[in-house]
This record gives C-alpha cells, sequence and structure tokens, in this order.
C-alpha cells in the first residue's frame, strides 16, 4: 500500500442528466476546490453544487483509494465501489445531513460498500469479508521531506518496523498518525470502543520501539505524523 499523494488516481466520475455528460469548466473548479473548506463544499454539494461535489471527489480519490488498499488488495473492487459510493452520494444529496467530518463520513461510506461487494464477490459473512487480507505500508515522499533529518536507512528500519505489526495495528496508524482522524472517529470506524483504539496504537508504538535500535526514531515519525482531536 503506497501513502503517497504523488499517486495521481482519476477513476473519471462523471455526472449525467438526460444522457449528457455535466462537466465543469476548469476555472470554475479550481476556484470552487481552493475557496472553500470541506464544511463549505459539503453545503454546496447538498444544494446541487456539481462544481463542489467534483471538487469532494478530487480532494478525497486517493485517500480513499488508499483506504481502500487496507481493505482488500482487489483494485477493481475498490474502484467499483469508490463509483458506487459517490453515485448514491449525489442521488441522495438532499436528504443527507450536514456532517462533522467529511473525511470520515468518506471513508465509513466506502468500507460499507467494499465489504458489501466483498461479500456478493466472495460470498463471506461481514467478518469475514477481508479480515483475511494484510497490507504493506510504504512511506511516501512527503515524509522524506518532513523527517528530512533520517537517513536511508533509518526509513528502511521505520518501515520494517512499521509493516511488522499487526494488520489492525497497521490499520489504527495510518487512521490516526496519516489520515489524521480522531481517536472517536477511528473506533466508529473501526467498531470498537475509543479506549481499543488507544491500546491499539500504544501497543503498537511500544512494539516499533522495540523493533527499532534508536528511539529518535519512532519519536520522528510521530512527530512527523501528529495530529489532535
Amino acid at each position: 500500500m503506497g501513502l503517497s499523494s504523488e499517486k495521481k488516481r482519476d477513476l473519471r466520475f462523471t455526472l449525467s442528466r438526460g444522457g449528457k455528460t455535466v462537466e465543469a469548466e476548469k476555472n470554475s473548479f479550481n476556484n470552487v476546490q481552493n475557496g472553500y473548506d470541506d464544511t463549505g463544499l459539503w453545503k454546496q454539494f447538498k444544494t446541487g453544487n456539481e462544481v463542489a461535489f467534483s471538487a469532494i471527489y478530487k480532494r478525497y480519490i486517493v485517500a480513499l483509494y488508499n483506504y481502500g488498499e487496507i481493505i482488500t488488495p482487489d483494485k477493481e473492487l475498490i474502484e467499483d465501489s469508490i463509483h458506487d459510493l459517490f453515485v448514491e452520494l449525489w442521488k441522495k444529496r438532499q436528504s443527507i445531513a450536514q456532517v462533522e467530518s467529511v473525511k470520515y463520513y468518506l471513508f465509513k461510506g466506502l468500507k460499507r460498500k467494499i465489504v458489501k461487494n466483498l461479500e456478493k464477490k466472495r460470498k463471506l459473512p461481514l467478518k469475514e469479508a477481508f479480515e483475511d487480507h494484510d497490507f504493506e505500508i510504504v512511506l511516501s515522499h512527503e515524509f522524506g521531506l518532513i523527517a528530512g533529518e533520517i537517513t536511508a536507512m533509518q526509513k528502511e528500519s521505520i518501515l520494517k518496523a512499521i509493516n511488522q505489526l499487526s494488520r489492525r495495528q497497521k490499520e489504527v496508524i495510518v487512521l490516526r498518525f496519516y489520515e489524521g482522524m480522531a481517536f472517536s472517529e477511528i473506533a466508529k470506524l473501526l467498531e470498537i470502543s475509543q479506549k481499543s483504539t488507544y491500546t491499539l496504537v500504544y501497543r503498537a508504538l511500544a512494539s516499533m520501539k522495540g523493533s527499532l535500535e534508536n528511539i529518535l526514531l519512532v519519536l520522528i515519525v510521530i512527530e512527523a505524523f501528529c495530529v489532535s482531536d
């Protein structure tokens, strides 16, 4: 799993009305995308603003695809699930409530779609549909820029330590330190208690500390991706 904003993914999601593709002009799209935060974009999207809807899609497509790779290695199924999610959002835009976190809402919706599609494809019950899938984390180029003090060998040591964690621990590390989610959001997304998320993060960091020769490397990881609730 490559966690990198350099990874360009465009599933060419388009809206259609009466068989005609609706495309926003590039300048209008850029103005809306850069001029609104998530809350503003969501409000505009709920009113039927197609440019705002496309801006939300563009803003989160990479993060959503990366999160999908945590759940399943099936790239086509991930793409189909993302498409299904945004089609449903557009159809139900008027009845969808204003959300506190657009990222959490999208991640939760994508997970539901992927699990549903996995159940159909593999004919597995909910809890068994993706728990047999592990994934590997690859640090992005941005990590090297943020944590410029580390050498290539130290970066390799960090990666090795992270990827020796359990699947669940890696998922929490990604959601907390890379995606910047609050512990409360992670708990709801993984359907566990908030206390359990604390425990997973603590044990993951403790395990990394034991795997690394220098505790400063762990501190660099935390500093590079540290977020607050």
